[in-house]
């Protein structure tokens, strides 16, 4: 099972946007892409891209006054 979660994104650039995503997996890069640093990804389809993306948990923010403070729990993921 998939879960969708919505959130602010700061790339590598410094630009934000707002980000939906159905996340399918949580991966360690070593050496990603686009100018980023080593670390924990979420990966998963992005629907204002209409495309799979990956996302730098590091430059994922949820606004603090969220009214539904939500805590993301992946269960279930395979090697």
């Amino acid at each position: 099972m998939n879960m969708k979660i919505t959130f602010i994104y700061l790339n590598h650039r410094g630009e934000s946007s707002d980000r939906t995503i159905e996340v399918d997996s949580v991966e360690f890069h070593r050496n990603p892409a686009f100018g980023y640093q080593p670390g924990w990804f979420i990966s998963g389809w992005d629907d204002s891209r209409a495309a799979r993306r990956s996302f730098a948990l590091s430059r994922i923010f949820i606004p603090e006054d969220d009214a539904n403070n939500k805590v993301f729990r992946l269960v279930g993921l395979k090697a």
